[in-house]
């Protein structure tokens, strides 16, 4: 799983979908979701996660394409078994992981140190949010809770 820290910056509700766009670094991650979920905000600290076998990689990518999300990308590491290749990109947004098959990464001709697009399709992320967690100390300044003797 590819989980990857973001903060977002719109929230566009429609009567269908609510479509949540993320910062991350210089990129932006678009994410289409059946409800808003009631802790997002503008502004929110979030992880954005997705499976790596939804993440599809093009070389070239000539033509229209449906998917919003393209992330470019150097790939750093290709590990090949069973008829598959897990690849490790490293981006804008951070190190990702793409599942595609052998026969796939051939017809691309993807080596490391390649330069790649990687797709990503909105309704394939999942966010959460990004809560640090509190330390006994840091909970006492909050609230200001003295500890009894």
């Amino acid at each position: 799983m590819n989980r990857i820290a973001a903060v977002v910056t719109e929230i566009e509700q429609t009567d269908i979908v609510t479509y949540i766009t993320l910062q991350c670094n210089d990129t932006q991650v678009r994410l289409i979701k059946t409800k808003t979920p009631l802790w997002a905000g503008v502004g929110e600290k979030v992880l954005f996660s997705f499976q790596e076998a939804s993440v599809c990689i093009s070389k070239e990518c000539p033509g229209k394409v449906s998917i919003e999300n393209r992330i470019p990308g150097t790939l750093l590491k290709i590990r090949s078994k069973d008829s598959l290749c897990e690849l490790t990109f490293e981006s804008d947004i951070g190190t990702v992981v793409s599942l595609i098959t052998e026969n796939a990464c051939r017809e691309l001709g993807l080596e490391v140190g390649c330069r790649a697009t990687m797709l990503l399709r909105g309704v394939d992320i999942h966010l959460e949010p990004d809560v640090v967690p509190m330390t006994v100390e840091s909970f006492k300044k909050r609230s200001g809770t003295k500890v009894a003797n």
